[in-house]
């Protein structure tokens, strides 16, 4: 039978309709295709943009922030490093040092700063771990988080020096002294919150002395009222300071000996297995610097230390070199405040 002219009706009415949502449907495909396509070409111009910015990086000098004063064992490799990038990159970077607390100040001073690759931070244990571990919450930055990590520098242990005139000549008659005149015995350190003021907690837990801790503002005049006589001992990189001998050196705080310091034992050697410490350096940059320049950084970072003329001066510094991915870095880092958190803990080592 035909259908009617009431029967066709709703049937073409059906049949505009699907026409209808099949010509949006079709509409939103293409508006669809046209917002990827556009993200998609707005994604390759943004790339290309932050990869023209790294490859013209740097336009300006570069400031390179130490932590601690002019010609201590921060400061001299941090000018070698600077010195370093300057060549490689055709660029100048410029060490600046700004000292307090222990590494606190240019801390917060470079985790504050525009992370566009113009401002960065000789980092060392003291700045990424140890004052973390002793102000805890009253950090003004965490620096799990302020910091993107560029790469290692070094990573080299300590030595036990003491003023050559005093009695003891090791550290198991350094620990006898110092039982038998309780309170006596003055430490020297690079400050409060620094990795020297933490290895000396550790060691004078361990050893169960009385001392005093007398902080300075920095390795080279802690390391120079040890040389004066006006504290005892302290624990620092001073190799150059220990062949010269204005210093004795009674330990290291590696695992091992130092092979340009071959009769000078290790402190687990002395009696104390739990004290070793290295102190490890490094560059870090404010966080979201964007990947380019972190990776490009890092590249030239790492060509810098495996020179070997950049190896055999760092070696005459008493360092131990050490190159690798931002990421090693980092992870060294989250272990190192992990470590020196547990220390603190367990010592009672307070910032005051």
């Amino acid at each position: 039978m035909a259908a009617s002219a009431s029967d066709a009706k709703p049937i073409f009415m059906n049949l505009l309709a699907g026409m209808a949502r099949l010509q949006a449907i079709i509409c939103g495909m293409i508006n669809r295709r046209s917002v990827v396509a556009a993200l998609a070409a707005i994604s390759v111009l943004l790339w290309a943009a932050l990869d023209a910015t790294a490859q013209s990086y740097p336009q300006r000098p570069v400031r390179l922030i130490v932590p601690a004063p002019a010609g201590g064992p921060t400061d001299v490799p941090g000018r070698l490093i600077a010195d370093g990038l300057s060549g490689l990159f055709s660029q100048r970077f410029v060490v600046e040092n700004r000292v307090g607390a222990g590494g606190l100040v240019a801390g917060e001073f470079v985790a504050r700063s525009e992370p566009n690759g113009y401002t960065l931070l000789y980092a060392n244990t003291s700045v990424l771990a140890v004052n973390p571990a002793l102000q805890g919450t009253n950090m003004p930055y965490d620096p799990a988080t302020a910091f993107a990590p560029i790469g290692f520098v070094s990573n080299s242990p300590q030595l036990l020096v003491a003023n050559p005139k005093v009695p003891y000549r090791s550290v198991q008659e350094l620990v006898a002294w110092a039982k038998s005149n309780p309170g006596k015995l003055n430490f020297a350190t690079a400050g409060v919150g620094t990795l020297p003021h933490l290895t000396y907690e550790l060691f004078r837990m361990e050893a169960g002395i009385r001392a005093l801790n007398v902080p300075y503002a920095g390795g080279a005049p802690a390391l120079t009222a040890v040389i004066a006589g006006q504290a005892d001992v302290l624990f620092d990189l001073v190799r150059t300071r220990v062949k010269s001998g204005e210093v004795r050196a009674l330990a290291i705080t590696g695992a091992s000996r130092d092979a340009d310091l071959p009769d000078i034992p290790t402190l687990a050697e002395s009696g104390y297995p739990a004290v070793t410490s290295t102190s490890g350096t490094g560059i870090v940059a404010p966080a979201g610097i964007s990947r380019e320049i972190v990776a490009l950084l890092n590249s030239k970072l790492n060509e810098l230390i495996e020179r070997p003329e950049t190896q055999g001066k760092m070696k005459a510094f008493g360092l131990v070199p050490q190159s690798g991915a931002p990421e090693e870095f980092g992870a060294w880092a989250a272990q190192e405040r992990e470590r020196w958190t547990r220390v603190v803990r367990q010592s009672g080592a307070k910032v005051d």
